[in-house]
This record gives C-alpha cells, structure tokens and sequence, in this order.
C-alpha cells in the first residue's frame, strides 16, 4: 500500500449532530471535517483529517463566525432565504480553519498540566 497518493480536497461541512467545541465544551454549532496532513518524526507525511467546530462562545469576535452563528438557529437549521450566504460564509469559515494553527505555548501549558495529572 503507497502513502504518497495526494489527499482528498474534499471538506464535510454539518449542522447536525455537531460535536461540542473542544475548548470550553459548549455544543458546536456547525463543524467541517477536511483532509490535513503532516510529517512525521520520520520525515514522511502523515495523512488524516482535521475537524474544526463553530462555537457561538469561542469564535464570538471573528466577524465570519459571528456571521455564521446568527444564521444557524437553535434546531441546526439556517432559513431557506439565507442559505446562499450561509454557504459563502460556511466555506470562508472553513478556509480559515484550515489555515489555523496551534498555539506552542498554549499547547506546551496544557501538556505541562497533563505531565502534573491536573487535566
């Protein structure tokens, strides 16, 4: 089996059946699951997915979140007059997901807290 086929492009945007957001465990509102890939201690890539969630509390103040936010209403559902724009903002939304990155310290804090059993 050959890893070096290139990766799917393709992103799964839901409204249903969301997860909670992984930083203050709220529900999600919407997630988007796309292909994303690293490399490996061994230099090699390392292909998976990425899945990133709509939070109405965490992602409040980023203007294209908000945006999406005020769309989805408390059942999951976006009106049909707004779906046009709820498209255009659920693929900005995702291309910013897509580009984001963790923060080494915010990560190097919370790996310290798991080293000290406090998470």
């Amino acid at each position: 089996m050959t890893t070096d086929r290139p990766a799917a492009t393709t992103t799964r945007q839901e409204t249903e059946d969301t997860p909670t957001c992984p930083q203050c465990g709220r529900a999600g509102l919407m997630s988007a699951r796309f292909p994303h890939t690293w490399h490996g201690h061994n230099g090699k890539p390392v292909r998976g997915f990425k899945q990133a969630v709509l939070c109405a509390t965490c992602d409040d103040g980023e203007e294209t979140a908000t945006a999406l936010s005020a769309l989805i209403d408390e059942q999951g559902a976006v009106r049909p007059e707004d779906v046009e724009t709820f498209i255009l903002l659920a693929v900005d939304w995702t291309g910013r997901a897509r580009r984001r990155a963790p923060d080494p310290k915010a990560l190097a804090e919370e790996e310290q807290r798991w080293h000290l059993d406090e998470l």
